[in-house]
């Protein structure tokens, strides 16, 4: 047998095909061969018309039939693949999927964009979302205060009708960016910029997403930097308005957070020559201001409001401050407090105020803030026997106070104040000498020693500049007379600079 009979032998016969065919084979085939070859019109089961079946031999009959069906149908630019892809096929990068998506939803929005308002109201297809008469003032109520996505109103003057027409792609693009906003400094400007150059439709979209996380938004290192932006740079005072009233309840909450503080010295400084909006932030943190003061940021808000608000309103703080004196006197912005009603105050309000002050000099006076406070003390105060009482404590402590870097100022404010045989005190005690010590070891007087230090040139410097040339010229003359006192001022640069000085002074 060869190698054609083989084959023969076992493939089945004509007959034998026929016997395994059966009646129900035969019948499914012939209606499987009817199926495929009827290209007859069939009932579309969405539309109950006729849609014909695309011919794929005749290109003209091809494109008739593909617009009816355009709607529900992707573009061929879709369809089509690049050439990678049609040699990797089965295979996709995440770039080939970021370009497909990017096409879908271009896709999807000239989808949105065909179903304009106006050819659905012709076609009265999409009736709901025509709005009747009496709704039309319902969607003006929208447009100002509640619409929730973005976009444009129309109006069709055949019937008398309005609706309205989102821009999904904006909204989308604003929600992403208010979502990615906490601890993001790159949206936080991205979001500035938006609320200060935008439209309004873009500001009103912000404001409506930023109060959907109020009050937490405001205590974001970023995220306060963009609600400050609404009250300083948006010109539409409804959506400040809007922001201050979702605000309102939290300003407590946020005085005592250290980026909440900087929203509420933002709303402080907006509120300037706007009496009902002062009286509401008043109303909120009034009863809290004995909290606010023993509090690191709280202080920032209650010094932003002395600033910014009319001294009658802040009256009801002075004796608040008298109370936390000790605990102010020891703290940065505490001391400013103080320092800003002593300036502001007339001095029947604040005479205990001074006189604490008085009685704290040496803690006040070595602090960055606090030196502020006696020095105000010094040169504004009126002539009083608190005052004569400082002036004396400051010159009983002259050399201790003069070479530490904050007290030294108030030595100098304090030299201002004498009088000219006060001043001639103070020269004997500088040029005095011990002769005791000088038998033993040389020893600088005290003129050389504060002429020679960083902090206490500047306090000698300010006593040239208060004496007369005749005392003056005394201390000149000592420094001629001790050759050991000119070469060890002149050893440092600090008391090189006190002896041209002094030489400049003299000559004139």
């Amino acid at each position: 047998m060869n190698y054609q009979q083989a084959i023969q032998s076992c493939s089945p016969t004509k007959q034998k095909q026929e016997e395994i065919s059966s009646p129900i084979t035969i019948s499914l085939q012939s209606e499987f061969e009817q199926l495929t070859l009827d290209t007859s019109p069939k009932l579309d089961p969405l539309t109950n018309q006729h849609s014909g079946i695309l011919d794929f031999i005749d290109e003209i009959d091809q494109d008739e039939k593909f617009k009816k069906h355009q709607s529900l149908s992707l573009q061929k630019d879709l369809l089509r693949r690049n050439y990678k892809n049609k040699i990797n096929e089965g295979q996709s990068s995440p770039h080939s999927n970021q370009s497909l998506n990017d096409q879908k939803f271009k896709y999807i929005k000239e989808l949105w964009l065909q179903e304009s308002p106006i050819q659905e109201m012709n076609k009265q297809v999409l009736s709901q979302r025509v709005i009747s008469i009496n709704e039309e003032q319902y969607f003006k109520d929208l447009q100002s205060d509640n619409v929730i996505g973005m976009g444009v109103y129309h109006s069709n003057e055949a019937s008398p009708q309005m609706y309205f027409e989102p821009d999904i792609e904006a909204d989308i693009y604003i929600s992403s960016l208010i979502d990615s906003l906490w601890g993001n400094q790159i949206i936080s400007r991205k979001l500035q910029k938006l609320i200060e150059s935008g439209t309004p439709e873009q500001q009103l979209l912000i404001v409506q997403k930023l109060e959907r996380i109020s009050p937490q938004i405001e205590k974001d290192v970023f995220g306060n930097y963009v609600v400050q932006k609404i009250f300083d740079s948006c010109g539409d005072i409804k959506l400040k308005t809007r922001m201050f009233n979702k605000l309102k309840t939290h300003f407590y909450d946020l005085s005592k957070n250290p980026f909440g503080c900087r929203v509420m010295q933002k709303l402080i400084e907006y509120s300037q020559g706007k009496e009902d909006i002062q009286n509401s932030i008043l109303s909120q943190l009034v009863q809290n201001m004995r909290s606010l003061i023993y509090d690191s940021n709280g202080n920032y808000v209650i010094f932003k409001m002395l600033e910014s608000y009319d001294k009658s309103k802040m009256e009801f703080l002075i004796p608040i401050v008298e109370e936390s004196f000790h605990y102010m006197a020891q703290q940065i912005y505490g001391c400013k407090i103080i320092h800003k009603i002593i300036q502001q105050y007339a001095p029947n309000y604040i005479a205990n105020l001074v006189k604490q002050s008085i009685a704290n000099y040496s803690v006040l006076s070595q602090t960055e803030f606090g030196n502020y406070i006696l020095q105000h003390i010094l040169q504004f105060w009126i002539v009083s026997p608190e005052k004569t009482r400082l002036i004396q404590l400051v010159i009983q402590q002259f050399y201790q106070l003069s070479i530490n870097k904050y007290a030294s100022n108030t030595v100098e404010r304090a030299l201002e104040t004498l009088s000219k045989p006060e001043l001639i005190t103070v020269l004997n005690w500088l040029l005095f000498r011990n002769q005791a010590q000088q038998q033993f070891t040389y020893v600088a007087s005290n003129f050389v020693q504060l002429a020679n230090h960083q902090f206490a040139n500047y306090v000698i410097k300010k006593f040239l500049i208060l004496i007369d040339q005749q005392m003056q010229q005394s201390i000149l003359n000592f420094l001629i007379k001790n050759q050991q006192e000119c070469q060890a001022l002149k050893s440092t640069l600090h008391g090189q600079r006190i002896c041209s000085l002094l030489e400049k002074q003299v000559k004139c």
